[in-house]
């Protein structure tokens, strides 16, 4: 299998906030879901929660819908305050939509954020198990998914043992929020495309 090419330069284009709210269209859950989204992806927590708990409840259960905006209502609430609840949510919307890779991707996040790496990795391989293309969930793995056993009989490669776990699960961190910022972005430019589409002429 070939693997999925992906960039993560900080050359990505930014999404500005008057291009994006110029193509909102008139449902308002739908707006609000993307206005929660675009909040999340410029780290506006706040008013990412304030968006996409609207979407939330102006959205039946019944509607796939529901489950998306709930994951990213509990991703947002475990950014916020490390919420158990947040992960709480985010498990509820696998529970609900079991086959969609994107949702996996925001519990392996969640977990990730909570120190969690074992569960982390668990909804990594169930995201890439629905779709072995997803670049997003691709990366997320490929830092996170690899682990070195060392021995660490010597109290002094404890001590360095410890400092360079340090070292790599900050720059693992900072990979993430790079990735998932691109996962968002990608998302974001894909629903302003297909309202500029709709638009007559």
């Amino acid at each position: 299998m070939s693997k999925p090419s992906f960039d993560l330069s900080d050359n990505a284009q930014e999404i500005t906030l008057v291009g994006f709210q110029e193509t909102l269209n008139d449902n308002a859950n739908i707006e609000n879901f993307y206005n929660g989204l675009y909040c999340l992806y410029i780290n506006n927590l706040t008013d990412a929660k304030k968006f996409l708990l609207r979407a939330l409840n102006g959205t039946e259960k019944i509607d796939p819908s529901y489950f998306e905006y709930l994951s990213y209502l509990g991703l947002v609430e475990v950014l916020l305050h490390k919420s158990k609840g947040g992960l709480h949510r985010c498990y509820n919307a696998v529970k609900g939509f079991s086959t969609e890779p994107e949702l996996y991707l925001n519990v392996a996040y969640a977990e990730h954020i909570l120190g969690n790496r074992r569960r982390s990795v668990d909804a990594i391989k169930k995201s890439l198990a629905n779709d072995s293309k997803f670049t997003h969930a691709y990366h997320f793995h490929r830092y996170i998914g690899r682990r070195n056993n060392l021995k660490r009989s010597n109290p002094a490669k404890n001590i360095f043992g410890r400092f360079f776990r340090r070292k790599k699960n900050q720059c693992t961190a900072e990979n993430f929020d790079k990735i998932f910022k691109q996962h968002l972005s990608k998302k974001l430019d894909l629903y302003i495309e297909a309202v500029i589409n709709k638009k007559p002429g």
